[in-house]
């Protein structure tokens, strides 16, 4: 038998529990339904330590400058009003061919701890991730004859006599180089801030924020789905590593962990937040709609020893799933509300 890894809290263990025993959710009271909701509350926004550290990453992580040929900017791949990703199926780096992945969103992605970070977290931190795209990444042209080194880049920011007086601002006294880039990146992606959407509004009391149908999938992720286990919290993300059974190449996180056999072909959990606008889903955008992406969980994907024992196929009703459809639908904000700082 896998060994079962369950992340649940609250109400969501003991029907994580019911279910994994092969009975049936039970039916929910309001006090119940209450207790559910409440799991997922928003945090108050934590303050800005920086803010001119922050104003500076932003400007940095919009600029194309950073990148080896100059055409290239951290926006190509994070799009504000597509939850901080794009929709291409894989995107093309500065050298011009397409990446091995799709883009990860970045939307919250201050609040998943000390990381690791990326899609299989080969980066340790925010900073580590911003470096390596620049450096030997998707902002670097390392597959080229003639890659541009590193100091290059540097000095067309030192250079720039506003980015000077910035840096000087944000990180007095410190060197403008690829560390201080990366922090000031880092710092400005950390205020990513997931956008007010209507499933907020709800568990705050609005009780026709989301429709009865989404009222419905709000209980099937919590129950008979499972979705809770892995998409935990009001990020709705564990910041973990599972293999859903969707790749047969890539080894994900088990390029990097060989003596997992949980860690093969795993990739991080992402956040549902704005999940509705960043179709195709997966890492290899291998699943075209959020419809699609209930019929593969129902399925229980690529049957094999590293596959998550939480991967347990499912028997939905078609409304069930249209009703996950539109419980996830529910996450999406509105497109003045996609870029706050905290």
């Amino acid at each position: 038998m896998r060994q079962q890894r369950i992340v649940a809290t609250g109400l969501a263990a003991p029907l994580t529990a019911l279910l994994l025993a092969g009975l049936p959710s039970p039916a929910l009271g309001q006090e119940d339904l209450a207790r559910m909701k409440a799991q997922y509350v928003r945090p108050h926004a934590a303050r800005v330590e920086n803010p001119q550290l922050v104003a500076l990453g932003w400007e940095l992580f919009l600029d194309p400058q950073i990148s080896a040929s100059g055409k290239t900017a951290c926006a190509s791949c994070h799009y504000p009003e597509l939850g901080w990703v794009v929709t291409d199926a894989r995107s093309r780096n500065d050298s011009g061919k397409l990446t091995s992945r799709k883009s990860q969103p970045l939307i919250g992605i201050g609040y998943a701890g000390k990381g690791p970070f990326g899609w299989d977290g080969r980066n340790a931190s925010l900073e580590a991730q911003a470096k390596s795209s620049i450096v030997s990444g998707s902002m670097s042209m390392q597959e080229t004859d003639t890659p541009v080194k590193v100091e290059i880049i540097e000095e067309r920011i030192r250079s720039h006599f506003l980015y000077a007086a910035k840096f000087d601002l944000a990180l007095p006294g410190k060197p403008i180089n690829i560390d201080t880039i990366a922090q000031a990146i880092a710092a400005f992606e950390r205020t990513i801030e997931p956008e007010a959407a209507p499933f907020d509004r709800w568990v705050a009391g609005d009780d026709s924020a989301i429709s009865d149908r989404a009222k419905r999938g709000f209980v099937l992720f919590n129950g008979k789905a499972m979705c809770v286990v892995c998409h935990t919290g009001w990020r709705f993300t564990d910041d973990r590593f599972h293999d859903i059974g969707t790749s047969t190449t890539d080894l994900g996180r088990g390029r990097a962990v060989k003596d997992d056999q949980l860690m093969q072909y795993a990739f991080k959990t992402p956040t549902l937040r704005s999940v509705s606008l960043r179709a195709p889903y997966m890492h290899n955008a291998s699943v075209a709609t959020l419809y699609d992406t209930v019929k593969h969980y129902e399925k229980g994907g690529i049957d094999r020893p590293s596959r998550s024992p939480l991967m347990l196929p499912l028997q939905l009703t078609e409304e069930e799933r249209l009703d996950l459809v539109a419980f996830m639908e529910s996450l999406t904000g509105s497109a003045d509300q996609r870029r706050t700082t905290r």
